[in-house]
């Protein structure tokens, strides 16, 4: 089986302790998990990896939060295929904001340009993070753990 890679960029905290959660109920399973900061993550990395779930909160206009800037404007201007991935995004937000979930959606959206499999549609907490088990159980059971 391989591992489920969860990746995160926070900006006040809160979205690294969804990504916490995340790794600490897939180890109650029994899931093999890497964690990692989003802008710990390179292109060349991303590629090989086949399983990947994204947890975001966004800032300003639906920006990503700086830990994961890095990662945006690479993943942004690459010229990949990630027909081997399969991933889903849990976007941290607040409605009373324009853009809200913003960076969520731009790594969702730019991961389907770029061919990966999203097996689960985007989860959106609204002002907390609400629901987050439930999406990450079900993102583990599509990924067939």
């Amino acid at each position: 089986m391989n591992k489920v890679n969860v990746i995160f960029a926070s900006e006040m905290g809160t979205a690294m302790g969804v990504a916490d959660d995340v790794v600490e109920l897939a180890s109650a399973k029994g899931i093999e998990t890497t964690l990692s900061e989003m802008n710990d993550v390179s292109i060349d990395e991303l590629e090989t990896m086949s399983t990947a779930m994204f947890i975001t909160s966004s800032t300003g206009d639906g920006d990503l939060p700086m830990m994961g800037e890095d990662f945006w404007a690479a993943l942004e201007n690459a010229d990949i295929r990630l027909r081997n991935l399969k991933y889903s995004v849990c976007a941290l937000g607040d409605r009373n904001y324009f853009s809200f979930c913003g960076a969520g959606k731009k790594i969702d959206g730019r991961l389907k340009e770029l061919g990966a499999d999203c097996v689960i549609d985007r989860h959106e907490c609204d002002g907390g993070v609400d629901g987050w088990d439930t999406w990450a159980e079900s993102v583990f059971k599509e990924f067939g753990f």
